[in-house]
């Protein structure tokens, strides 16, 4: 996983309480240029926002999402953006090695439905 400068230090985000504890990409704020979806989960409703520049896309959420959505946007955020995964499969392989975390059909339903959003 990549490691990021956060304030002072590095922070390499691989387990869950990782991406609980550094959410970096989490905004209040629409953001120009940028497409948006509001997503109903059981759990609650996210705003997934992104933009696709020629082949880079960049991910970005807002709203309160319960702990596992949270983990999940976090970490689909981060590979997205740094050109990590491209599908579904590759994402959610990713997202059943993250320490401490348990791939649920739950998940697996949110990161089908995120990536089918930002790669139409």
């Amino acid at each position: 996983m990549k490691e990021f400068e956060h304030d002072c230090c590095k922070v390499n985000r691989n387990s869950a309480s990782d991406f609980l504890m550094r959410p970096m990409y989490r905004t209040n704020k629409m953001k120009e240029g940028y497409k948006m979806k509001t997503l109903v989960t059981p759990k609650g409703v996210i705003q997934l926002l992104w933009l696709r520049e020629n082949q880079k896309v960049n991910v970005m959420y807002s709203g309160n999402p319960c702990l596992t959505s949270k983990i999940v946007l976090e970490a689909l955020c981060e590979w997205v953006n740094n050109g990590q995964v491209k599908g579904v499969g590759d994402a959610i392989e990713k997202l059943s090695k993250i320490r401490g975390f348990k791939v649920t059909k739950d998940v697996e339903d949110l990161t089908r439905e995120v990536m089918n959003t930002i790669t139409e």
